[in-house]
């Protein structure tokens, strides 16, 4: 009779308990691409074909509170090739408040300062936009307060907490207005004694070989490791009927110990900067849309040298919708550089498509196909 009892109960609780969970969503991306890439390192100069599936899962709860407030989490994973975000947590594991004067949030979450840039740099620009450069991409032991809207104006703040004693932190503010037409996006951001800083945005305080999501790499108390980073960035766009138009303007600086291609300020107190300007314009018919971008990195300067590293960029993208959830995309990506294997104040070919880096070549392009899908 006890044990009738016992699965009775157990019964009536698994169809009654749903009423009480907090509401949970799941949602994400799987995108495939084909591509083929010339001038590739460890081929002789030769190209190379290349496939990369990338599949976002996430994880959304909420719960409204007595208070009126939400409480809010989020687990996300990305399953790509070559693996990335490969467990879940190492994309973002966040809880956040939501409340009438804004959302705190604390945990592995994105910079919203590289999302800004990312998302700004769309159709295949970002390898150099948001991906390579000073700022960072993830805080892994992040703190963020997201503002309400103010008539099409809202703002948010960042802060890592590092090693929690001041001598490794990063922290960014970003800006946005939309309105009229436009969207306006601003960000200035700095990290500070990361072990492994570089110029190929990552995780602040990542410790070499670590995957992302984690931190805990810094300098401590050694004044010839010490190093900073600082991003400043400010792109518009604006929507007029079928045409978009799109510029902006991004700034990197780095000082003291930090990776950047073995550059000969590569050392305490020295300071390294890189500009950066992106146009775009866009053209949507029907089912049919058409990007054409134009990117100038300028020469770096160490201590107000200038090396001959710069380099243009030109991309071209081709989407055709195939669904209100899944989109098919042509694109072409051509670097072309102002002195031959000099790419900036890069560190390795993956920052430039493969490209081989130190090599006798000028030029580097990729052609690539493939879909996107929406969940």
């Amino acid at each position: 009779m006890f044990k009738r009892v016992l699965i009775a109960t157990a019964v009536s609780a698994m169809f009654a308990a749903p009423a009480a969970f907090a509401d949970v969503t799941i949602s994400g991306s799987a995108e495939m691409d084909l591509m083929y890439k010339t001038n590739q390192a460890g081929t002789d100069g030769k190209g190379k074909v290349a496939e990369e599936i990338a599949v976002v899962i996430n994880v959304d709860g909420r719960d409204k509170l007595d208070t009126g407030d939400t409480l809010k989490w989020r687990i996300a994973q990305k399953v790509a090739t070559p693996d990335r975000y490969d467990s879940f947590g190492q994309r973002e594991a966040w809880i956040g408040y939501e409340t009438k004067f804004g959302e705190v949030r604390f945990g592995n979450q994105f910079s919203n300062q590289y999302l800004e840039l990312d998302g700004f740099a769309s159709s295949g620009q970002g390898n150099l936009w948001a991906d390579f450069g000073s700022q960072q991409v993830q805080y892994a032991n992040g703190v963020s307060y997201f503002s309400p809207k103010f008539n099409g104006f809202s703002f948010a703040g960042q802060y890592d907490l590092g090693n929690g004693r001041n001598t490794a932190r990063a922290m960014e503010l970003t800006a946005n207005y939309t309105g009229y037409g436009f969207n306006v996006a601003a960000g200035v951001s700095e990290a500070k004694n990361a072990k492994n800083l570089s110029s190929e945005a990552s995780t602040f305080g990542r410790k070499a070989g670590e995957g992302w999501g984690h931190s805990g790499d810094f300098t401590a108390n050694d004044s010839a490791a010490e190093n900073s980073a600082r991003t400043y960035n400010l792109d518009a766009k604006y929507k007029m009927g079928a045409f978009d138009l799109a510029a902006g303007y991004k700034r990197n600086e780095w000082r003291g110990v930090v990776n950047l291609g073995g550059v000969a300020g590569d050392k305490a107190g020295s300071k390294t900067a890189v500009d950066q300007f992106l146009l775009v314009g866009g053209y949507t018919m029907g089912k049919n849309n058409f990007n054409l971008g134009y990117q100038r990195v300028q020469d770096s300067k160490t201590d107000g040298a200038k090396r001959d590293d710069g380099m243009n960029v030109i991309n071209a993208q081709y989407n055709y919708t195939l669904s209100k959830n899944t989109v098919a995309f042509a694109q072409v990506r051509h670097h072309m550089l102002d002195t031959a294997g000099q790419a900036s104040v890069m560190t390795g070919s993956s920052q430039l498509d493969g490209f081989a880096i130190g090599s006798d070549k000028k030029n580097s392009t990729r052609l690539l196909v493939g879909t996107w899908t929406a969940f």
